[in-house]
């Protein structure tokens, strides 16, 4: 874990032999901080509950809510006073994509946690392998069991495509330097004119400087009687073509799985489903173990704690699927009621592990009458 930390992207000191390590391009991307953005806002929706399930033998498992323990306040209402929950997780999630790590740590009050701070500056790792974070100005120096430490499952994403960012980053800025700089009009000027000598040219002249000046500095030129004019467009040699452009987001759009549809709101449910599945579910994973690892202790999980996070499928799915999703695979046989309403969040009722069908269900090869046919 710890040379994780060292080899990720989060600025460490170490302190047997001071080392700096930083990311290696200079400015993010203006694509990688859309990505980061996106999946960062969209995994921030999740929400938590701090549960107790006690498993019966006999009948329904019992499930009890923590509402108001620390644990459930710092995680779903209130991290810190300083960010509200959907901003601290985002900026959380932000930083493991950024830095393959994210350290939060879980300020303490006793045996209760007070609140959580995500280390935003340098992490240092001693002989001993402890981590020197400095809170609120104070240098602290924790145990990494003592820390929530985010790890980037995806390894070294946006380090393998640092390549394919620079080269869109600087395209993109040589074509903005051709557009700022390169502020000239250019095109064909057809004056009415028969004959070309010394005062036509010098005339001429004249109307070239006065039209160019004008449109160059943005104001409006004009046409006399009997000119004409032709525009001509700019071309810039030296930037990549739209295929081109096209092909190298599409890599950094595919590496993190996702596709340049979902930020246009054009997506298809099959596609907003692939990138739930293999992106939000991921990193909602992540956090998932590791706040139950970390926050509890071996007696509280074998006790039934745990902190669930989930997302409102309402907010990724129809109700009309929703609905027709439940039905069918409560009365397939498939699921008991109590299994489905933990899908939900919802606690179990008794009678609820009953597993039902419907009516007309029979065993295969049984007919109706109750007799069985080869």
């Amino acid at each position: 874990m710890l040379d994780r930390i060292r080899g990720s992207g989060v600025p460490v000191v170490d302190y047997h032999g001071i080392q700096l390590r930083h990311r290696y391009w200079v400015s993010n991307s203006i694509y990688l901080d859309n990505i980061y953005n996106k999946i960062a806002t969209d995994v921030a929706m999740m929400r938590f509950k701090h549960i107790r399930i006690t498993r019966q033998t006999e009948s329904a498992d019992q499930t009890e809510w923590f509402e108001h323990s620390d644990l459930a306040t710092v995680c779903g209402v209130s991290p810190n006073v300083s960010e509200a929950p959907f901003v601290f997780w985002a900026n959380v999630v932000r930083t493991m994509l950024m830095n393959q790590v994210a350290v939060v740590v879980p300020v303490m009050n006793g045996a209760s946690v007070e609140r959580l701070q995500l280390v935003d500056g340098k992490v240092g790792i001693t002989d001993d392998d402890l981590l020197v974070v400095s809170i609120d100005g104070v240098e602290h120096r924790l145990s990494v069991d003592d820390v929530w430490v985010f790890e980037n499952p995806k390894r070294n994403i946006s380090a393998q495509l640092g390549q394919i960012t620079r080269l869109i980053d600087d395209n993109l800025a040589a074509l903005s330097s051709k557009l700022n700089g390169d502020d000239s009009v250019r095109g064909l000027l057809k004056l009415p004119t028969r004959a070309a000598t010394a005062d036509v040219e010098r005339r001429m002249q004249v109307r070239l400087d006065s039209f160019y000046a004008t449109a160059k500095s943005g104001g409006v030129s004009y046409l006399e009687q009997g000119e004409e004019f032709q525009e001509l467009k700019n071309a810039y040699g030296d930037t990549v073509s739209d295929q081109e452009l096209a092909f190298l987001k599409a890599q950094l759009y595919h590496a993190f799985g996702i596709n340049e549809q979902l930020f246009t709101a054009d997506y298809s449910e099959q596609q907003y489903r692939a990138y739930f599945q293999s992106v939000v579910k991921v990193y909602m994973r992540v956090i998932a173990e590791e706040i139950n690892r970390k926050a509890f202790t071996k007696t509280k999980r074998t006790q039934g704690h745990r902190m669930m996070v989930y997302m409102d499928l309402f907010d990724v799915a129809s109700l009309r699927d929703l609905n027709e999703f439940m039905f069918k695979q409560k009365y397939s046989g498939n699921f008991n009621s109590n299994e489905l309403r933990e899908m939900f969040g919802y606690g179990g009722y008794e009678g609820g592990d009953v597993f039902e069908t419907n009516k007309n269900a029979v065993r295969l090869g049984e007919e109706q009458d109750g007799t069985v046919s080869n």
